[in-house]
């Protein structure tokens, strides 16, 4: 396929043209378009070269595991590009690494990966921080010493042989939890344990032990996230049954309460409502006559 000239907001690609498996797109084939998101076909083997150049309201790219090369540049000026979903095969192998490294800005990846049943799953959730290169000359020697910022760099290389090495990603939350913000690094303990593929016992601890540590910031930054909220009030933090919400005092529940009220988030409301209730039950009064 070398050009699609109006591809909507969602752009399908579909898996056979005229017959024949679409196989590659071509150089510059969805450049400067206003396409928002794309799905990419299961037979697709080769994107071009600055495929998606210029599409600045791209922010959603879906794509499958095993085969995929990529061209120079392919993601080039994508500014707003945000979430890539990967439809794993039993391999895990994938072009995820070219994606990620292409691509500078936060990046949030659905990994999924089909079930006993054949069904596919979400069996991950990964966050790639945001990272920049400054470049500082010193004039008088003419050089110019370049400096990276964030920790994403160091995540877009947690791969190996086309794999994710989860180990790899996981070992540097040590360096996310030291240099961005507490709901930054919240997101990635979070993402972690409620799909913990690949996720061994330290690790595990390891976000938990943070999420302890920052409850009332990390309860406070889920008020607008549904699914989040739902998993910290049923889960505990080394993501077992449980529920993180029983750490919190009755002033911290009673923020949260009014924190929700004020945004008219019912269901949430409602929830802290109920745990209050159980958590804080109010003393009957007694008399003496």
């Amino acid at each position: 396929m070398t050009k699609i000239l109006s591809p909507g907001a969602a752009c399908v690609i579909p898996e056979t043209l005229s017959g024949l498996p679409v196989t590659e797109l071509g150089d510059k084939a969805l450049a400067q378009t206003g396409v928002e998101e794309v799905f990419l076909p299961r037979t697709l083997r080769r994107l071009g070269r600055y495929c998606f150049y210029g599409c600045e309201r791209l922010s959603h790219i879906h794509f499958y595991g095993g085969p995929l090369e990529t061209g120079g540049g392919f993601l080039a000026a994508c500014g707003r590009l945000r979430e890539l979903t990967v439809h794993m095969d039993p391999s895990e192998r994938s072009a995820l690494r070219d994606f990620v490294t292409e691509a500078s800005g936060r990046l949030l990846v659905h990994y999924l990966l089909p079930g006993p049943d054949g069904e596919e799953h979400e069996a991950a959730r990964l966050l790639f921080p945001v990272y920049y290169d400054e470049a500082v000359e010193n004039t008088p020697a003419r050089i110019t010493v370049s400096n990276i910022h964030g920790t994403g760099q160091k995540y877009r290389y947690c791969f190996e042989d086309k794999r994710v090495r989860f180990d790899k990603y996981d070992r540097l939350f040590v360096y996310e939890t030291a240099e961005e913000s507490v709901t930054a690094a919240a997101e990635i303990a979070v993402s972690r344990l409620m799909y913990p593929h690949g996720l061994w016992a330290e690790a595990r601890s390891a976000y938990g032990d943070f999420l302890k540590e920052h409850r009332m910031e990390v309860f406070l930054d889920s008020l607008g996230k549904m699914e989040v909220f739902k998993w910290l009030m049923a889960h505990g933090p080394d993501g077992e049954a449980g529920s993180l919400a029983d750490g919190l005092t009755r002033e911290e529940t009673e923020t949260l309460l009014l924190e929700a009220s004020r945004r008219k988030m019912g269901e949430i409301s409602g929830m802290l409502m109920e745990f209050k209730y159980h958590k804080f039950p109010e003393k009957k009064k007694k008399f003496e006559f």
